[in-house]
């Protein structure tokens, strides 16, 4: 059935499209800019120093740590704009893959979990689009650490405009206000991998990992395939 399949259907490389039988082709894989320690335990840009973050300039956040697997760029940028937009759910995999590397290097203290949430996008937009793609690289991610993906501990209020376009200032008025926690005897005291798919001011990662330690999350990391670093012209 399989070699039925691969002959009607031939798999591509989830970020150009080029045929292929991996999940990405050595070209695109060659392109990933991954992101090594030292990162910003804030926002987990890179940093090419120790000391300050250019990249969030020490703004504080609702959740403990951040963990970014590579800079969105390239093939990276590719990937998730065809899992999103092209429902290439293909992707989903080899993406969870990259953020599971990037938490074995960011250390032991991060890789104790409770649970993972993929950040909610509205039921309009999950009924268009027929997935939350943040949900499908947390169930990849569920794969490789074991730690179970709560899909429906946190649930988005009200339907907003996109965040693309949208400065730092606009995206946290944005997001103010539109996540809730449906079950927080789920999160009280736990351990929490709030997981999106893109971090770029991290307002919406902020709003979530908000309402998370109000219900009672003892520790919240924000977890993201890919760091957005056009904010500060990088």
């Amino acid at each position: 059935m399989r070699w039925l399949l691969d002959a009607l259907y031939p798999r591509r490389c989830v970020a150009c499209g080029r045929f292929c039988a991996e999940p990405v082709c050595e070209g695109c894989r060659a392109t990933w800019r991954l992101i090594l320690p030292p990162a910003c335990l804030r926002c987990g840009a890179p940093l090419r120093a120790l000391g300050e973050c250019r990249y969030c300039l020490g703004r504080a956040y609702a959740f403990d740590r951040a963990v970014c697997a590579s800079v969105y760029a390239d093939s990276v940028r590719c990937a998730l704009l065809n899992l999103k937009f092209r429902r290439w759910k293909r992707a989903a995999e080899p993406l969870a893959h990259l953020l599971w590397q990037a938490l074995q290097q960011a250390g032991e203290d991060e890789l104790g979990a409770d649970g993972i949430v993929p950040v909610p996008i509205h039921r309009l937009r999950r009924a268009w689009r027929g997935f939350n793609q943040a949900e499908l690289l947390a169930r990849a991610l569920s794969l490789l650490s074991g730690v179970p993906v709560w899909a429906g501990v946190l649930r988005r209020r009200f339907y907003q405009r996109p965040q693309v376009g949208l400065s730092q200032t606009e995206r946290a008025q944005n997001v103010h206000g539109a996540f809730e926690v449906v079950c927080p005897e789920q999160v009280r005291n736990r351990v929490v991998w709030l997981l999106d798919d893109v971090f770029t001011t991290g307002s919406t990662l902020d709003a979530c990992a908000t309402v998370l330690k109000e219900a009672g999350a003892a520790c919240v990391v924000a977890l993201a395939v890919a760091r957005d670093l056009a904010e500060v012209g990088e």
